[in-house]
Formats: C-alpha cells, sequence, structure tokens
C-alpha cells in the first residue's frame, strides 16, 4: 500500500462508531476449566461488570447498518467472559483463544492502546501465552448526513471517485439504494480487509431510516508473533495505516464538514 501521509486530527464531528483490539493465541485449557476470578480482581476496577450476553452496545441508528456486512471479528467459541465499564461503552471479552477489547467511544489512540496494553499484562502474568497467532485492530466510521451541517450535499462530493465510481456515475448516481464493496489488501506488516458501501442507519429521535456510508477496515496479521514489542509495532502500523486510509477514503469537503482539530 502507497498510501499519501495525512496529518493527525481529532473531529468534532467524529463518524468513528466501534474500535476493536484483538489477539488470537493456542488454546489454553486452563480459560475453560476455572471461571477468571483472578483476572477479573485485576481488572475490575475498569471492569466492574460481568455479563454473560456477547453484544456490545452499539448506538440503535448504527446497529441495523453493522448487520449489512460480515463482521470481521469471531466470538464463537465454547465461552466468553465478557466484562464491561460501568458505562457499558467498554468492553472486554476473553475466551480460549482470543482476547479482545471494544469500545463505542474512542477518543484517541494513545488512551486506547495503553487501556489493551494493561489488559495484555494482566493476562500474560496469569495465563502465559506461547505465543500471538492473529494481531488485529479494526476501525468503523459510519458517517451519516444528518449529522454534519451539509444540507443538500450528494455523496459524490464527499467521497471520492476512486473509491465509489458507482457514486459518480450520472446514469445511476441518484438512484442507488445501497451497496457493499469487499476488498483484500496486502501491508507491510500483514492484510487488511476494507469493506465500504452505502448502508441504511437508523435515527432513533426522528424515528426513519437514512443512508449513511460505511467503512470498515480490519488491519491484522496472522503470522505467529512473539509476545513483546512485535505485537504493539503492529498495532502501532496499523493505526497509522488507518488513519491515511480514511483520509485516503473522502474528499476534501467531507473532511472539513467533520471539523478536524490537529494534534
Amino acid at each position: 500500500m502507497k498510501l499519501p501521509e495525512s496529518e493527525r486530527v481529532i473531529y468534532n464531528n467524529s463518524p468513528l462508531i466501534e474500535v476493536v483490539a484483538q489477539l488470537k493465541f493456542p488454546t489454553i485449557l486452563k480459560i475453560l476449566e476455572k471461571i477468571p476470578s483472578d483476572f477479573q480482581e485485576k481488572i475490575r476496577s475498569d471492569y466492574p461488570i460481568f455479563d454473560a450476553s456477547p453484544n456490545l452496545q452499539i448506538p440503535i441508528q448504527v446497529s441495523n447498518a453493522l448487520a449489512q456486512i460480515n463482521p470481521g471479528f469471531s466470538f464463537a467459541n465454547d465461552s466468553n467472559y465478557i466484562f464491561q465499564s460501568e458505562d457499558i461503552k467498554w468492553q472486554l471479552i476473553l475466551n480460549k483463544d482470543s482476547i479482545t477489547l471494544r469500545t463505542t467511544q474512542y477518543e484517541r489512540y494513545e488512551y486506547f492502546i495503553e487501556k489493551f496494553k494493561t489488559v495484555i499484562e494482566n493476562f500474560e502474568s496469569l495465563y502465559n501465552p506461547s505465543f500471538y497467532s492473529r494481531v488485529a485492530l479494526k476501525y468503523r466510521d459510519l458517517i451519516v448526513l444528518s449529522k454534519l451541517n451539509i444540507p443538500g450535499k450528494k455523496w459524490h462530493e464527499l467521497i471520492p471517485q476512486y473509491i465509489s465510481p458507482e457514486l459518480h456515475s450520472a446514469e445511476i448516481k441518484d438512484s442507488i439504494q445501497s451497496f457493499i464493496k469487499n476488498i483484500q489488501v496486502k501491508t507491510e506488516f500483514g492484510q487488511l480487509n476494507f469493506q465500504h458501501g452505502l448502508v441504511t442507519a437508523r435515527d432513533p429521535e426522528k424515528g426513519v431510516n437514512e443512508p449513511a456510508y460505511l467503512l470498515d477496515s480490519d488491519f491484522f496479521t496472522e503470522d505467529k508473533i512473539q509476545r513483546g514489542d512485535n505485537v504493539w509495532r503492529i498495532l502501532n502500523e496499523s493505526n497509522r495505516t488507518a488513519r491515511n486510509l480514511f483520509r485516503w477514503s473522502i474528499t476534501d469537503e467531507l473532511h472539513r464538514a467533520m471539523e478536524p482539530i490537529s494534534i
């Protein structure tokens, strides 16, 4: 991938709806044999709520949009131990072969990755995984026009032609209702599964559906990764590439409408 480097910013009108980091490892039967009470004690101050349900609380206006694509992360294991923050916006999932951190309240990468590092340090001290077989970082953005101060704008003014030529076609652009594209890309540190397209989002206040543009970026490597710096290097590179991919996927007009603040 040769994406142009983009300035690092925080958006006042951020379209980011979910961020997920996951490490997979060879099966550890100890996790199945005993309820992870020792692990809970180490993380309980940040994740005090234990829940048997694997569903993260996602805003209703975007949940139906996510249902239109196949999730990149799987949690279908024998037992999932789920620990959540008090406001349910952070969720930690532990099972016999993976550990996952998910949030709908992402502010910036440093804060997110430090929380994940703390979790992994506690996990490794108790379960001592031999190595990691998958390192992954996912970003989901949902661009909803009603959330932006750009009345009358059309999708072809906000999404570049090289991303979605359909939205720029004079013959069909005003008739398109939905589509999803799935692109698999090799990166310098692994792979990218990039899903994007026009979907339907639910506005709970108005009680109506409206079109939205979904950008779903799943960065991962499935090579054998030893514990330590290599894990964090891959996640750091994934974060940097995700930033460049997002900026490359939108026009300058949409970038300005989201009110970027340099950091």
